[in-house]
């Protein structure tokens, strides 16, 4: 069974400060997507190509919501390990909402049918 390090935020609304490990493989997925989206990509010594630069999407006229899909699916299935996500039935939804002065993009991950997490990126 995966163990992964509990690193949740104070403000995380299930905070526990007296956590250490993380044995169920769900919150451990749902760590290392947090991980994959949140982090830009070159900005990992030693794995140039972990991380995704979500913002970069913004700026580029000639990428939809299916590439950066793509994007993200390439790095869920490079970095974390299969015997975390093997019964995990997840997907990602990406979004554009279109502002007056810029865009902003919203990725979900659905697991089952339901949004359990959303990442809103904005310049």
């Amino acid at each position: 069974m995966p163990v992964d390090l509990y690193f949740k935020q104070r403000e995380y609304p299930y905070f526990e400060p007296n956590e250490i490990e993380v044995l169920d493989n769900l919150e451990i997925f749902l760590q290392q997507m947090e991980m994959l989206i949140t982090t830009p990509k070159g900005s990992v010594l030693g794995e140039p190509d972990f991380g995704i630069d979500l913002e970069s999407y913004l700026w580029n006229f000639g990428i939809g919501s299916s590439r950066v899909k793509q994007e993200i699916l390439g790095q869920v299935f490079k970095y974390i390990d299969y015997s975390t996500i093997d019964n995990i039935p997840f997907d990602i939804d990406v979004s554009f909402l279109k502002g007056q002065i810029y865009d902003t993009m919203i990725v979900d991950v659905v697991i089952d049918g339901t949004k359990v997490a959303g990442y809103a990126v904005t310049p």
